[in-house]
């Protein structure tokens, strides 16, 4: 395994999400989905492309290797999976959860990013129902005030 810079996993899964029904993508369609002039996407292409994960040419198709495919992969699920945790725990909308992923994501030490991605996935994936602090959550944010039936709220209190 080698590694990657964020902005070089960012790419590659970009690569993968422009990736058109016959399996290639063009340089422009990447720079107008990173938002950056092509000459700052092709700079990272190039990389992806000396480290075996895209097969690139000059003007040419642009196509995943079967490597690239699997890391660009992993990273669309781990990037759909805290989008999930943004929209689903935190309740923030979905066009905001989008922009905010794209930013926090690649920002993040490998380290923080695999422990986000575990506990999104737990929450997103455990069998129980959400834990009923989300929809205390949802009552704070909707009045400000934490919930009267929160069970650890009279803790502190002289409670149970």
């Amino acid at each position: 395994m080698f590694y990657l810079t964020p902005a070089e996993r960012k790419y590659l899964l970009i690569v993968f999400l422009t990736l058109n029904e016959m399996g290639w993508t063009r340089l422009k369609k990447i720079s107008d989905y990173a938002k950056v002039k092509m000459p700052s996407a092709k700079q990272s292409l190039d990389s992806l492309a000396k480290k075996g994960l895209i097969y690139y040419e000059k003007r040419g198709a642009i196509t995943l290797t079967k490597e690239g495919k699997k890391i660009a992969v992993k990273e669309n699920e781990n990037i759909q999976a805290v989008k999930k945790f943004f929209t689903e725990i935190m309740l923030i909308p979905s066009d905001k959860a989008d922009e905010a992923v794209w930013k926090i994501y690649f920002e993040m030490a490998e380290e923080v990013v695999e422990k986000f991605v575990l506990f999104a996935k737990f929450m997103n994936q455990c069998p129980m129902e959400k834990p009923v602090f989300i929809g205390h959550f949802k009552e704070f944010l909707n009045s400000g005030n934490v919930s009267t039936e929160c069970p650890f709220l009279n803790k502190g209190q002289g409670g149970n």
